[in-house]
């Protein structure tokens, strides 16, 4: 679906919401007619009812896609608990026609970015609000995408007899506050984010 038509496709659905049910439900705070929503290390306002989406502190508006994507958060969640259980992209329901695009956009960039670079790949995570973490691998950390979206990403570096790799995975209640294409952009943004820092300590574009 084209973005503009998936935006005012939100827009309709977020008519009739009840917004402290659905603050409940997100975790997202609302007062004074606004919804309050973190995503990453950025905070995002939406006004209600009177649907408009913008950045704390910016006076810019935020591209099309993440309001589809922050309306979509609140449209889609429903309470279901936070699970504590990890699950990679590809096990999550209805992801056989994103799972391609999935690792085009996230998980091969970033192992061509810090396949051989743990330090890089320490410091990219830490400058995204990642948590390090206790998981198999040489490098893991934690992201609480959105209030109720929490991200793992690991990094396996490479020896004499295997290529180094990235491993994203997401919380298994993740479905339940978006829907699974939008969770590929989540991935996408956090890639993205992750070389741009890289390039920018670099000082290669």
């Amino acid at each position: 679906m084209p973005i503009d038509d998936a935006f005012q496709k939100a827009l309709k659905d977020m008519q009739g919401l009840s917004p402290y049910v659905t603050a409940a439900k997100s975790s997202a705070d609302y007062s004074d007619g606004k919804f309050k929503v973190r995503f990453f290390n950025r905070t995002f306002l939406i006004h209600y009812p009177e649907v408009k989406v913008e950045e704390e502190g910016s006076e810019q508006p935020p591209e099309r896609w993440l309001q589809v994507l922050l309306l979509h958060y609140l449209v889609t969640a429903d309470g279901v608990p936070v699970s504590g259980m990890w699950v990679a992209y590809r096990h999550l329901p209805g992801t056989r026609l994103f799972e391609r695009r999935f690792v085009q956009m996230v998980t091969t960039p970033l192992v061509r970015a810090f396949g051989n670079d743990i330090e890089g790949f320490r410091k990219a995570s830490l400058s995204l609000g990642g948590k390090p973490m206790s998981r198999t691998g040489d490098a893991a950390f934690r992201f609480l995408a959105l209030p109720k979206i929490s991200m793992a990403c690991i990094l396996y570096l490479g020896d004499e007899e295997m290529s180094p790799s990235v491993n994203v995975l997401f919380d298994a209640a993740a479905p339940h506050y978006l829907p699974t294409e939008d969770l590929s952009l989540v991935g996408s943004y956090l890639s993205r984010q992750m070389q741009r820092y890289k390039s920018q300590l670099t000082g290669n574009p």
